[in-house]
């Protein structure tokens, strides 16, 4: 009787060694399992980075000014002059000063993008200094509507562009003292990515054309204009 019972406890036993292995087995197999599809993911983001990374260089390779023209191969930007521009009496603490480019955009790509996108997509504006360069913002200003010589210009910055099709723009920059902006002469259009803030090639450099002088117009009246060339 005493064989049965040890026969028995032993047959227990390796019966729970065996399902223990199994067991083991097939967590072992899942964890390889989990362990091969997170390689995977990982492979498939260092490639996607890679190509990205490679795109990137390309694109920044081909991105560049020949002449005043910035040209990519999603369209190209025709820099014409930049002027100086003081606004009198915008505000309750007195003149507020831009600068403003005008230019022409040519879309070559398959969908419709503003001049503006496409332009603070791929150049920054610059303040050239003695030894140094200072990027001036390119935030919308509230006084940009009295800008009245671009006032048209100002406004199709704004309009998506159709592939194909050019147009003429402007950018306008209001300066702030507060920001660290100089009242300057000459600027740089530096090629850039915004995505990565990464900044590549040579510069455009511009220099003030001209300055003009205009007096912000009450609700009822039209302003005023000054140009000094």
């Amino acid at each position: 009787m005493k064989k049965r019972y040890i026969l028995g406890a032993v047959g227990l036993a390796l019966l729970g060694l065996g399902t223990s292995a199994c067991s083991s087995k097939a967590d072992n197999s899942n964890n390889e399992q989990a362990t091969s599809k997170k390689a995977d993911k990982l492979e498939k983001k260092l490639d996607k980075a890679d190509k990205d990374a490679k795109k990137q260089s390309t694109e920044q390779t081909n991105n560049k000014f020949v002449g005043n023209t910035f040209k990519t191969n999603k369209g190209t930007l025709k820099i014409e002059k930049l002027t100086k521009v003081t606004l009198k009496n915008a505000t309750s603490d007195g003149d507020v000063h831009y600068v403003v480019i005008d230019a022409s955009f040519t879309n070559k790509s398959k969908k419709g993008v503003t001049p503006e996108d496409f332009f603070m997509d791929n150049l920054k504006l610059e303040q050239k200094l003695a030894k140094s360069s200072h990027e001036v913002g390119g935030e919308r200003s509230q006084f940009e509507d009295d800008l009245t010589p671009w006032k048209d210009k100002i406004n199709a910055k704004l309009d998506k562009v159709d592939p194909g099709q050019t147009v003429q723009f402007a950018m306008s920059y209001q300066l702030d003292k507060d920001d660290g902006d100089k009242d300057v002469d000459t600027y740089l259009l530096q090629p850039w990515n915004s995505d990565t803030m990464d900044t590549y090639g040579k510069p455009l450099k511009l220099t003030a054309s001209s300055t003009q002088t205009i007096t912000k117009p009450n609700d009822d009246s039209d302003s005023d204009t000054d140009t000094d060339d």
